[in-house]
């Protein structure tokens, strides 16, 4: 039941390329907690999800770069801690390899396998079959982009971790090193993207005023967000009152 169950927390985690549109649900406070519930552990899943969502924080999808598969790394990695009775470094040291091996069939795919599917893809617009072009290209670019990483990750729960291993072993040297060095610059380019949005005009003022609530009034982080979200609901009504009564005054102007 539990192979069964990981199998499904793997689609939901992989569904968030082509079904929920961007929700989050690949995160790592996400992808370990569900495992934790499954496993029978929410408390440890949602413990590791934790620290292992700061250790994902700053990495990101930029350009045509893919970054450590979260997905396979959270569920294979808190699988394991659970059931050795480990803790994140636990997590951490078994899922990272996972992610690697997720990582490099995903680019084999995208590399060898993907440009014969577009290329069947155009075949059937040509003729004009729109329902089996929509379907095709749908289903048939989920499976083939999510199906493998999905059957891995299942793969690596039934047989141990020492399955990732050994496959992870077997891959050139030079190509875990150029994983390794990439894993290792993209979280900086995720934190230079965060703190491209954050420091502009508009935005930085918010920035200080937590940084000072929390440094000098040690105010708790769930209390800035419960200020952040008034502060944000406050600006939005008194935007949209003022809209709205500019609208009106604008269009009795017409009126006249």
């Amino acid at each position: 039941m539990q192979i069964f169950l990981i199998f499904i927390v793997a689609i939901i985690g992989y569904a968030e390329y082509f079904l929920f549109g961007r929700a989050q649900t690949y995160r790592p406070i996400v992808m370990c907690a569900i495992t934790g519930l499954v496993l029978g552990d929410l408390t440890q899943g949602v413990i590791i999800g934790a620290q292992m969502e700061l250790a994902f924080i700053g990495v990101q999808e930029i350009g045509l770069s893919t970054p450590q598969d979260m997905v396979s790394a959270s569920i294979i990695g808190t699988s394991i801690a659970i059931q050795s009775g480990g803790n994140f470094s636990t997590a951490v040291a078994f899922g990272l390899p996972v992610s690697m091996l997720v990582l490099l069939v995903q680019n084999l795919v995208y590399i060898l396998i993907s440009p014969l599917f577009v290329k069947k893809c155009e075949e059937i617009a040509a003729r004009g079959n729109t329902k089996l072009f929509s379907r095709f290209s749908f289903w048939g670019g989920t499976l083939l982009h999510f199906g493998p990483s999905i059957i891995l990750v299942t793969l690596t729960f039934i047989l141990g971790n020492v399955f990732a291993k050994t496959v992870v072993g077997m891959i050139p040297t030079f190509i875990q090193d150029g994983l390794v060095v990439a894993s290792g610059i993209l979280p900086a380019f995720g934190f230079a993207m965060l703190l491209e949005v954050i420091m502009k005009k508009d935005v930085l003022p918010f920035f200080f005023i937590g940084f000072l609530l929390v440094a000098y009034l040690k105010l708790p982080i769930i209390g800035i967000a419960l200020l952040g979200a008034a502060i944000i609901a406050f600006m939005y009504f008194y935007d949209e009152k003022h809209t709205s009564k500019a609208n009106v005054e604008s269009g009795d102007d017409d009126d006249f």
